[in-house]
């Protein structure tokens, strides 16, 4: 059996909003590309929380890249965070600086022995391939919505992390950006081995590039497997998902 990125065992917690609680067990393994689909409070973006270490869960283990989130202290997980991308639900850019200084933070902040010449290279590299060189001088208050989640994963990218956390990239995102990011986290998976997690609020290109659907909802995975099977077996109220 693979490596484990992520696994999630026994795990118990409350869900904002909802009467449920998130009830699940997952393994992802070294390299894989997972999309958890279903309606809103469902589990998603909690999941997506929880392999970030933000939040803890109330019962069982959260175990990424071999660390568990356990309640140490910051200093003991920085080692494992600087090897993990996240973009939220709220893409975080800062609005004081523009797209991109923000996607050059990860350089300044991890990668202090480069040159400028070589970070600029790197980033004006990222801003290109998520079609945002225009931008590069826009702070995010003049980006659309889109354009900010692309330039949160531009940022979230620059170190070339091990894992790459996406809760719903694709949203206010136009048909075609949909493919060139989709094309891009492909480029990435090609050039070293990156384990995706994303959750997807509906059907998008990202799910062709899936190896594998977790389908949920009420906090409980209803279908897990490739597409095709999750299709064959997943609840008709989550069918639209999946197709």
């Amino acid at each position: 059996m693979s490596e484990a990125a992520l696994v999630l065992e026994q795990v118990r917690t409350p869900m904002f909003g909802s009467p449920h609680h998130l009830e699940v067990d997952l393994r992802i393994a070294a390299g894989e590309f997972v999309a958890l689909v279903g309606p809103s409070r469902s589990g998603k973006s909690l999941i997506i929380e929880l392999a970030a270490g933000l939040v803890s869960p109330e019962a069982g283990r959260v175990v990424l890249l071999g660390h568990e989130w356990s309640g140490g202290s910051e200093s003991e997980y920085n080692p494992v965070r600087i090897r993990v991308g996240t973009v939220l639900e709220q893409p975080g850019l800062l609005n004081n600086m523009t797209l991109f200084n923000n996607v050059l933070l990860p350089l300044r902040y991890h990668r202090g022995a480069l040159s400028d010449r070589s970070r600029e290279h790197a980033v004006m590299a990222q801003l290109e391939r998520l079609g945002l060189t225009p931008m590069r001088d826009r702070f995010p208050a003049e980006l659309s919505h889109g354009e900010v989640r692309r330039g949160a994963i531009a940022r979230a990218c620059m170190l070339d992390p091990e894992v790459l956390l996406l809760d719903d990239p694709v949203a206010g995102v136009d048909a075609e950006m949909q493919l060139v990011l989709k094309a891009y986290v492909e480029e990435r998976r090609a050039d070293h081995s990156l384990t995706v997690v994303v959750a997807l609020r509906a059907w998008s290109p990202f799910i062709e590039g899936a190896d594998r659907l977790v389908a949920l909802h009420d906090g409980r995975v209803k279908a897990d497997g490739p597409r095709d099977a999750v299709a064959e077996v997943v609840p008709e109220a989550l069918r639209r998902y999946v197709e």
